[in-house]
């Protein structure tokens, strides 16, 4: 049968969706139209620095083209180039100083006469300038393309001074009549190029490919390892990136800037919070709209509801208050009653349950005591027959203590330390009877002295270990304690080196069907009641070998448990 929905529930659903809708088709189109407006307005971003680049890259050939034809210009470089003594190098070579001053990164410039006998420089010359070795290749040839003419070309060297040159700018000189007389170059390292491409303020992340008009790679800022090398498919370029591409004229260069795709989606992060808080304040006044409209009605049934929950979850403390005197005060009033009769209930059936667990314990630390009792008179007597008076004497203080410590009891839960003090009284028996051949290793944590434990948890278990392990033992037994903290969990082990046990015997113990004594069923049925079927003993032996028990436990302190 289909469930009807409650009043409340119909305002709050209609309250959202009158909200909701509304909000959600008013951010969706806000959201579409501000994602094209940062598109638009990274693209004219984009656009506007790549073609600043473009623009410094005209500027700078417009003022390397003013300084090749001043240079270019001078009778003295003319009369340089047709021969001439040391001062007129000297002097041509200071004019193309002078025209560099005050640039941050200087180009080179080479003056070199047609047959390559005249060089005059700012720099060495290199030499890859030897115009008669390489007159119609590379440079040069580009030179007598257009003579006259100041052409670019790029090309990629390691100059004499150790920077990368990466395009350079080149013109013939010619005499009155037309005879060439040399070659004027002008080398840009790659550091100036680069600071072309990169002096831009964007906020945002680009890259720069520059190529020329044969898609040779002046430059490349992401991959300089691409540079001097051709550009198979220019078009992919930025390929899934936003790519803008604006030509620098003077110099015949294209110049490629690109930038990821993602930081838009990024710019939209604002848009998008905004339509969230948008969308979470609307709905949060839908359901304060619903709430007020609907409290008088939807109150009382929603606060029983809750409180029969809370009651579900174990708080039987919780009561419905109400002045109402129509029938849901009826209902609030059998309600109260009803919580308080199911506390009664469960506390009278929780006391039961706590004097049977108590009733149980006593019953097995009545079977330990006469059996610890009747192991140590055994040993009292043995030591009397061999007239050991002083051994006695030592025996039977030690008993009392530990008599006292069983007997005179007022909780059912002591310390680790404390039961490991009665432990030391019992040892101390043992060495008596042992002598020389028993030894011993106890190794407690601090931490774990003050650990809360059932009383005589671990005595059965060592008295287990020196009756049972090492009673027939011949030669020397070693008996090793070690507690520790693990955690939330206090980890001990009992581990002796005497006849140990059979198979038969062990699986017969750890089944629990074993009759040959009560200490271990009696330690791990005492766990058990404690703390749960989660703990107990883990039980290890081998015949002839030895024993190894371990017990886990919760760990808890005096404090805790109180």
């Amino acid at each position: 049968m289909r469930r009807k929905l409650s009043f409340y529930n119909k305002l709050l659903i209609f309250f959202v969706l009158v909200g909701v809708i509304p909000l959600l088709i008013i951010g969706s189109m806000t959201y579409g139209f501000s994602k094209r407006f940062f598109l638009e307005q990274y693209r004219q971003q984009l656009h506007d620095k790549v073609a600043g680049a473009a623009e410094r890259f005209d500027a700078l050939a417009e003022e390397y083209d003013g300084i090749m034809n001043t240079i270019g210009e001078l009778p003295e470089v003319r009369q340089a180039l047709l021969g001439g003594n040391a001062e007129l190098k000297k002097n041509v070579e200071q004019r193309m100083h002078l025209l560099l001053a005050g640039k941050k990164n200087k180009a080179a410039i080479y003056l070199i006469n047609a047959d390559g006998s005249a060089r005059y420089s700012t720099r060495e010359l290199p030499s890859i300038y030897n115009p008669v070795k390489y007159r119609g290749w590379g440079i040069f040839r580009t030179a007598h393309e257009a003579e006259g003419e100041i052409r670019a070309y790029p090309h990629a060297y390691e100059s004499l001074q150790g920077d990368k040159v990466v395009l350079s700018l080149v013109q013939t000189v010619h005499s009155a009549s037309g005879e060439l007389l040399g070659y004027l170059i002008v080398d840009f390292p790659r550091s100036l190029i680069a600071d072309i491409v990169s002096a831009y303020d964007a906020p945002f992340a680009m890259d720069f490919v520059v190529l020329d008009g044969h898609a040779y790679t002046v430059i490349h800022t992401k991959q300089p390892e691409r540079e001097g090398t051709l550009e198979r498919d220019p078009a992919e370029i930025g390929s899934g990136d936003l790519l803008q591409v604006v030509a620098s004229k003077k110099l015949g260069l294209s110049v490629y800037g690109y930038s990821p795709g993602a930081i838009v989606e990024q710019s939209m992060g604002f848009i998008q919070t905004l339509f969230a808080v948008a969308a979470a304040v609307s709905f949060v006044i839908c359901l304060w709209c619903a709430y007020k409209l609907s409290k008088y009605v939807s109150k009382p049934i929603f606060e029983l509801a809750h409180s029969m929950k809370r009651i579900s979850m174990g708080d039987l403390a919780v009561r419905i208050e109400s002045r109402r005197v129509d029938e849901f005060g009826i209902v609030a009033s059998g309600f109260n009653a009803m919580a308080t009769q199911i506390k009664d209930l469960i506390a009278s059936a929780k006391d039961e349950q706590r004097r049977l667990r108590i009733a149980e314990i006593k019953a097995l630390q009545a079977q330990l005591n006469p059996h610890f009792i009747y192991n140590t008179l055994d040993l009292i007597k043995w030591n009397a027959k061999m007239n050991q008076t002083k051994e006695i004497g030592g025996i039977v203080v030690q008993l009392a203590r530990l008599l006292r410590g069983m007997i005179h009891v007022d909780d059912e839960e002591t310390t680790l330390g404390a039961e490991m003090e009665l432990i030391e009284h019992y040892l101390y028996i043992q060495r008596i009877r042992f002598a020389d051949r028993l030894s011993m290793e106890i190794r407690i944590d601090e931490e774990a002295l003050d650990a809360t434990i059932p009383r005589l948890l671990l005595h059965p278990l060592v008295e287990n270990a020196i009756v049972h392990g090492f009673e027939n033992k011949v030669g020397n037994v070693d008996l090793s304690i070690v507690c520790r903290r693990s955690g939330d969990e206090l980890e001990v082990e009992i581990k002796d080196n005497g006849i140990g046990m059979s198979e038969e015997t062990l699986a017969a113990i750890r089944g629990g069907t074993h009759q040959g004594g009560i200490g271990i069923n009696n330690v791990h049925n005492r766990i058990r009641l404690y703390y749960g079927e989660a703990y107990g003993l883990d039980i290890d032996s081998e015949s002839g070998v030895g024993t190894r028990i371990s017990l886990r436990i919760p760990y808890r302190r005096k404090e805790e448990t109180a």
